[in-house]
């Protein structure tokens, strides 16, 4: 219910913005866009328990389509809203030691292996959030502008799950009992917030023909796991950086 809910949002929001357009409001433009998202769901600076990276993807559907609204409030500044539905996921495979975490070892809760892990570890995020901004926009020339500003997303869909691949747990604490673990999984799709909140900064380029190139970094303020989650020690930050092409209306 909620996805058909989501979907004629969008459709209710592109049929009143392209009757808009047709009106040709002089102060009011639109367009559409879509492109790829390149990024992570990753700390603020690389934790000492991560030891080395060993590789890294883009994981899910990292793509992103929008229909953006600017209202003019002058020739040289403007502001603009819109609607967002964006895939936010990575695939990355490193090397740690002492990483606190919580493998599910049984469907049963109680019978989770939760400790310090050394070994290899394996993590997978495949979110998909609907988002809408709100910028203030710059014109620098007839080709550039700037933008930059907050944004709200709610999560359609939350994936954060995960292997260790081979090594050993600490129980419990640091110097707990010594535990194998080889190909044990972990899984904390539960623990993802549903709401995320952030601000974004870029700049598009605009052609003759009313098509535009566009970059965009986007950063989350506020982790993406809910407040109290306990099973890593560090905070992970939706930090994407946005390449797309786009038509104005």
């Amino acid at each position: 219910m909620l996805h058909k809910n989501i979907i004629v949002l969008i459709a209710t929001f592109f049929v009143v913005t392209s009757s808009m357009a047709q009106e040709g409001e002089s102060k009011w433009e639109f367009d559409m866009s879509g492109g790829v998202k390149v990024g992570g769901a990753a700390p603020l600076s690389i934790p000492k328990e991560i030891r080395d990276i060993q590789s890294y993807g883009l994981g899910g559907l990292p793509l992103f389509i929008k229909i953006n609204t600017e209202y003019k409030v002058n020739p040289t500044w403007g502001i603009r809203t819109g609607l967002v539905l964006e895939g936010k996921g990575m695939y990355a495979k490193a090397g740690v030691k002492g990483y606190k975490t919580t493998f599910n070892g049984a469907d049963d809760p109680s019978q989770n292996v939760r400790g310090y892990y050394y070994g290899d570890i394996t993590t997978k995020v495949d979110n998909i959030y609907l988002t809408v901004p709100l910028q203030v926009t710059y014109q620098l020339s007839n080709r550039w502008d700037l933008q930059f500003g907050p944004y709200l997303s709610y999560a359609l869909s939350r994936r954060f799950y995960g292997e260790a691949i081979e090594g050993y747990m600490r129980s419990e604490t640091p110097t707990g009992e010594k535990v194998g673990v080889s190909n044990v999984a972990y899984n904390f799709d539960s623990s993802i917030r549903k709401y995320d909140v952030g601000a974004s900064l870029g700049a598009r380029y605009g052609f003759g023909s009313g098509f535009h190139v566009l970059g965009q970094f986007d950063y989350g303020f506020n982790s993406i796991m809910n407040t109290g989650f306990e099973s890593i020690s560090f905070g992970l930050h939706n930090i994407y950086m946005n390449i797309g092409v786009g038509f104005r209306l």
